[in-house]
């Protein structure tokens, strides 16, 4: 059936439901809504079981803790509710034939006693977040903000490694990029109250997880099973952040401190608020927000390439890098709804996230020739500036932000509920003035020493490492880049019970239209008289005792001063040049447009099983347009291409209650991962400088998943948690970079030492299984912790010389450990956190024409510790310590030590004061 034809259909039989929904309203029905609220603090709680006994009449309490149940019999009935870790309570309510009567649930927090001591109110935001995973269909995590805040997690993707499944991709120490049940990041989403967001960085889907603080949030779900209603672009997992709502009574809480490193000794300040209130007799919820975090931070670098010949390994290239940012975090967020009358209303919920890293970098290189038979190797040394101008601090500013703004309204009509809502999303990333200043000794002879193989030893002949003067000028350039996404997207969905409660049928659509967009700018300049060598500009040697990354020296560079003063808009001073060539192929314009609907069927077998069936189907359009630059005519060629496929995704998911807190889930689901969008531009970027060649693929197809997966968890009444579960995936057409050594470009006739090109694999196979446990164990000891073991095989990879290796999918990572062991008192709270990945396949560059080329993310521990004293009932004093075991971003090339990156940040600690009102 045609998509058009189809999607007719499917708003055909939604309209007639809905204009069906008064007869099936039923008469002598009437609705119940209302609130289930913490006796002690107010705060509303997500995720609270609700039943109308003699009924089969259930709900679940929403993020704002609000509940509405549909077609209740009119006359005198009650509304039970069950929340691990509080007391059960039921009320009254008298129901009405077509009225809507409110009610609000106080639960109060229920003492457990452990080994003869008595636990109250310690653990209520865990609480909350496994009671929302024990009442939901799918397979999911759920992390509340109160649990956030016991670990020492600065950002959204340093809190999300403390889920099962979750590995994470750092930059100067912050997580970035998540890989869920050993799927990369492209094979995943991110949403924020259920919307897309859109990516600050040109090339890539995934979104920065490090530009959305952790104290920004009232939750984060990770959907590891879809349901129909939610976008299918999710292989491994679907992660929703849900902002925050106003609670039923007054808040106001400030955290205030600060914090340094021990790399660079510098001392930077953290801050947030949050500010809650209703007003009009509760009609009106408003929740202002904010977040502020200005950190000194750094890394010492060592990257390097290699080669071999004759089986024997050699560096080709080595790099000492020092970098020195400041980093400032700004986010604000709002939040406001409105109560209609009946059980409707109206929202807008907004969260502004913006982020600046100030950077120098300071990289001495070392460019080697083949070495000679006596082991030394000819070498180009350079060393290199990034700064900026003085507008940006004389350092490389990359201007990151995200913003979404949701408008929306819940509906009760009849016997249905109808959501609506449309979400406005941008992201961008500019870096303005971004100026490079390199010297050049082409003349040097470098023994590199392999003894460690983990820190090769470069050791430069005579005085060439030192010798200033012979340190001529190389090049001096200067780029603007901006990166910009934006997302409109609207949905709407129609919930109509059925069978007395027994049946819910769901159906809806969605329509998202993105627009992503790059514009780069690059020039050089030549001094029109000359800068002459390294000698003749101001220097300082930034050679630092102590380099974590081992016993390397880096010398004298051009200071960051001098680049900034330039003045390289003066002609008599610089002769410019614009270089097309550099940038144009970079450059491109893509829209997507997809179209999609469902319909669902979640039927009650009996009072302890439930099974949901459900179809959905998703038709997407992306038109690109880019550039590829023709060297010889030294013209840019524009080039377009377009892609259009339409999917559907049925999908069976069956609860099923073993016990009153014992759940068995299986399920099974299609999903897809569409390519980045800059993949998809038939570009041509060459750089004769590094020897390299990169070329998109318009051909890419789609990834494609079928999932399995099967969980059984169980529930303790002192919120506690012990899982275990199986899963496997059916990937087809999944993405991977190629990298291929000295190939010839038949376009420039030239043979580069490196061509890199995104290409589809034919199929992949992953599985796996996810243990977890969290529990009081005596007194005020607690332990949480989790494992994942997820192993993964590629069928037929296209390059002929390895298409018997048997490889793992890229991104894949064999075991990723987190185990947390806690100490809490009613004044004192004390924690050590360990996190542990292995290692992966990097996904972007890490398949070669041989296993000695392949590019591997390496494995990675992390220990954290943080303690949290009450000072007085409203105020609180904190102590943070992250990265404990000084962990490096570490890559390595075919074998483990055989080192390609390794970036140390030291540890970091931040100190402060938390205030609470209500």
């Amino acid at each position: 059936m045609p998509l058009a034809r189809l999607l007719r259909t499917l708003a055909a039989v939604a309209v007639g439901i809905f204009l069906g929904t008064p007869a099936l309203a039923a008469q002598g029905t009437g609705t119940v809504t209302g609130v289930v609220v913490n006796a002690e603090n107010g705060l509303t709680l997500a995720g609270v079981a609700l039943e109308v006994p003699g009924t089969a009449l259930r709900a679940v309490s929403r993020a704002d803790g609000r509940f509405t149940i549909l077609r209740v019999p009119a006359g005198g009935q009650s509304v039970q509710a069950r929340y691990i870790g509080f007391a059960p309570q039921s009320v009254p309510v008298t129901v009405t034939s077509g009225g809507v009567a409110r009610v609000r649930l106080e639960l109060r927090p229920q003492a457990v006693e452990i080994e003869g001591i008595e636990v109250v109110g310690l653990q209520v935001g865990q609480a909350a977040a496994l009671n929302q995973q024990l009442n939901a269909i799918n397979v999911t995590n759920v992390v509340a903000a109160d649990q956030i805040g016991r670990f020492p997690d600065a950002n959204i993707g340093d809190a999300l490694k403390r889920i099962p499944g979750i590995s994470v991709q750092v930059d100067q120490g912050e997580a970035r990029f998540g890989a869920i049940r050993g799927t990369e990041p492209r094979l995943n989403s991110v949403t924020i109250n259920g919307e897309r967001v859109p990516s600050a960085e040109a090339e890539v889907r995934s979104v920065q997880l490090d530009l959305i603080p952790a104290d920004m949030v009232a939750a984060v779900e990770v959907n590891k099973v879809l349901t129909p209603d939610m976008d299918a672009d999710a292989i491994g997992a679907s992660v929703n952040i849900v902002t925050r709502s106003a609670p039923a009574t007054r808040r106001a809480s400030f955290t205030l401190g600060g914090g340094a490193g021990l790399l660079r000794e510098k001392v930077g300040g953290i801050g947030s608020v949050v500010l809650a209130q209703r007003f009009l007799d509760d009609r009106l919820g408003v929740v202002l927000n904010g977040s502020y975090l200005d950190n000194e931070i750094g890394s010492d670098d060592l990257e390097a390439e290699w080669d071999e010949d004759a089986g024997s390994a050699f560096v080709s290239d080595l790099e000492v890098r020092r970098y020195d940012i400041r980093r400032l975090r700004r986010s604000v967020g709002a939040s406001l709804d409105y109560r209609l009358g009946g059980a409707s209303s109206l929202f807008y919920r907004g969260i502004y996230n913006h982020r600046n890293d100030w950077e120098n970098r300071y990289r001495l290189r070392y460019r080697l020739d083949d070495p000679a038979a006596d082991g030394t190797q000819e070498t180009r040394l350079v060393r290199e500036l990034k700064g900026g101008v003085p507008g940006t601090d004389l350092a490389r500013l990359e201007d990151q932000r995200v913003q979404s703004h949701q408008f929306g309204g819940n509906f009760i009509l009849g016997g249905a509920t109808l959501d609506l809502s449309f979400t406005v999303a941008r992201a961008s990333e500019e870096r303005p003035n971004e100026r490079y200043l390199a010297f050049e000794n082409g003349d040097a002879i470098t023994t590199v020493g392999l003894g460690d193989p983990r820190e090769p030893r470069p050791v430069v002949s005579g005085n060439a490492f030192n010798d200033l003067a012979a340190q001529e000028f190389d090049e001096l350039t200067e780029e603007f880049q901006f990166t910009r996404d934006l997302d409109r997207n609207g949905r709407l969905d129609l919930t109509i019970p059925l069978g007395g409660g027994r049946s819910t049928l769901k159906v809806g659509g969605r329509y998202r239209d993105k627009s992503k967009n790059r514009d780069n700018r690059f020039a050089s300049y030549e001094p029109v008289s000359g800068l002459g060598s390294l000698a003749d500009v101001p220097t300082e040697n930034f050679t630092r005792e102590g380099f974590l990354a081992g016993p390397y020296q880096s010398g004298n560079f051009a200071t960051p001063t001098f680049l900034g003063g330039l003045d390289l808009t003066n002609p008599a001073l610089f002769d410019a040049e614009d270089q097309p060539g550099e940038y144009l192929p970079g450059n491109f314009d893509a829209t997507e447009r997809i179209i999609g609907g469902y319909a669902s069927l979640t039927q009650a077998l009996s009072p302890r099983t439930t099974l949901l069936a459900g179809v959905r189907i998703e038709n997407t359009d992306i038109d690109y347009e880019g550039f590829n630059f023709d060297l010889d005519e030294e013209t840019a060629v524009p080039t377009a291409g377009a892609q259009a496929h339409t999917n559907l995704f049925p999908s069976l998911i069956l609860r099923h209650e073993l016990a009153e807190r014992t759940v068995l889930r299986a399920a099974w689901t299609n999903t897809i991962a569409r390519p980045n969008y800059y993949d998809l531009v038939p570009y041509r970027q060459v750089s004769f400088e590094d020897d390299e060649l990169a070329l998109g693929n318009p051909d890419l197809k789609p990834t494609k998943s079928m999932n399995f997966d099967l969980m059984i968890e169980n529930y303790s009444r002192s919120v506690g948690l012990v899982s275990g579960g199986l899963f496997y995936k059916d990937i087809t057409d999944f993405i991977y970079g190629y990298s291929r050594t000295d190939v010839l470009d038949p376009v420039t006739n030239t043979t580069f030492g490196q061509v890199f090109q995104p290409q589809n694999g034919a199929s992949a196979s992953l599985y796996g299984f996810e243990v977890a446990f969290q529990r009081r164990l005596i007194g005020g000891l607690s332990f949480y912790g989790n494992y994942t073991f997820t192993e993964s095989s590629v069928d037929g990879f296209p390059i002929t010389e390895r298409a018997t290796e048997d490889l793992p999918l890229p991104g894949t990572s064999k075991h990723t450990l987190n185990a947390s062991l806690s100490y809490d008192t009613d004044r004192l709270s004390l924690r050590a956190s360990l996190n542990f990945q292995d290692d992966f396949l990097d996904p972007d560059e890490g398949v070669g024409e041989s296993a000695f080329f392949d590019r591997w993310y390496d494995r990675s521990t992390n220990v954290d510790v943080n303690a949290e004293v009450v000072v007085t009932p409203t105020t609180r004093v904190f102590v943070n310590a992250n990265n404990l075991t000084n962990q490096p971003l570490r890559y390595y090339q075919g074998v483990r030590t055989r080192t390609m990156q390794g970036e140390y940040y030291n540890a970091r600690f931040q100190a402060g004061v938390k205030i609470d009102l209500r």
